[in-house]
């Protein structure tokens, strides 16, 4: 009998891949029900249902996708979003009782990771390693804080608590003249007088905000499968382009990275699959940026590496031994633009 996996904000950019992957495990008959809130996304036309949830309410949002649970018996959720998590988190035990897992940490942990200055309170509590950071709840801490670690480091970063891929991200350097999108993504690189000039004002909608040591580029991705605190698998990456995870990865054999995640599991009591964000300080120290309390957006990049995320977590929710594979070795994940006849 087919196991159902209901795979939620199908929207993003690898979904497709990740869903034909899932689609053609050689361990479990898998079968795919995409959620999303439109219906214009190509990955529907992969899965074997489609169900379309047009609200972004969470509680309504979560309402539809356990109705959908029930109504395509599914066996496993799998939030794809950090949204997604935080909505259906708190309706773990209501999946439960129509005999469904949802594949996510607790609601309370979730809502910790999910806003950037409790998870690094969170950090610092439980000796993980992060940059040297303050945190700024108005105009003038924000200025203070910004003066402070500049005249340290010459160069800072400010997120916002709640952003999300880069947004309203600012970067402080004097080695560029004015401000300047970086590489495509949301993130603006700036020089010192134009952030006091021209960007403190836009933080006043913003607080609070996080200020931060900036660490060296390329930025790497952990994907950790973990248990109750025990890391079951973990890939270790490193992009091509720090700001566009999606344009390649180098898959790392690297103890340094591997330990880092374990103890990132343990101190953190994670389960289920995760997404790290690790930049190195000019020491070559691991620095931890951001615990996504779901799967990598580009998970299928340690996936097409040979790693056996996607059927492990599926043993994993099924009580069955996990996959006896060897890690991927170092080796080099491209994206590349492909045609594929629709199966719905």
């Amino acid at each position: 009998m087919a196991y159902t996996v209901i795979l939620t904000s199908v929207g993003i950019e690898m979904a497709a891949d990740t869903i034909m992957r899932l689609r053609r495990s050689t361990v479990h008959d898998v079968r795919i029900v995409a959620v999303e809130r439109r219906t214009d996304v190509n990955a529907r036309h992969f899965a074997d249902a489609f169900v379309c949830i047009d609200s972004w309410d969470p509680q309504t949002f979560a309402v539809g996708v356990l109705r959908a649970a029930e109504d395509a018996r599914a066996d496993l959720v799998l939030p794809l979003s950090d949204g997604d998590a935080l909505a259906l988190a708190p309706f773990a035990e209501a999946f439960a009782a129509v005999g469904c897992t949802l594949a996510c940490n607790r609601s309370d942990l979730i809502e910790t990771l999910a806003n950037k200055l409790e998870a690094y309170r969170l950090f610092t509590q439980v000796g993980l390693p992060v940059p040297d950071w303050r945190a700024a709840d108005s105009r003038e801490r924000l200025v203070a804080a910004v003066e402070q670690m500049f005249g340290l480091y010459g160069e800072v970063v400010v997120k916002p608590a709640s952003a999300q891929s880069s947004r309203g991200v600012s970067v402080v350097r004097n080695a560029i003249h004015g401000a300047q999108e970086y590489l495509g993504s949301r993130e603006v690189h700036m020089d010192y007088d134009t952030f006091m000039t021209r960007f403190v004002d836009v933080y006043d909608a913003l607080f609070p905000v996080v200020v931060m040591k900036r660490l060296c580029e390329p930025v790497h991705d952990l994907d950790l499968l973990s248990w109750e605190g025990e890391a079951k698998r973990v890939v270790a990456r490193r992009r091509r382009n720090t700001a566009l995870p999606n344009e390649g990865h180098e898959i790392l054999d690297s103890p340094v990275l591997r330990d880092l995640a374990r103890d990132i599991s343990r101190k953190l009591g994670l389960s289920w699959l995760v997404d790290c964000d690790v930049m190195f300080d000019e020491a070559g120290a691991p620095c931890i940026l951001e615990v996504n309390p779901r799967p990598s957006h580009s998970l299928v990049v340690s996936v097409a590496a040979g790693a056996p995320l996607l059927d492990d977590m599926i043993s994993l929710a099924r009580g069955m031994p996990l996959s006896g594979a060897p890690d991927p070795a170092p080796s080099l994940v491209v994206p590349y633009r492909a045609m594929a006849t629709a199966q719905n």
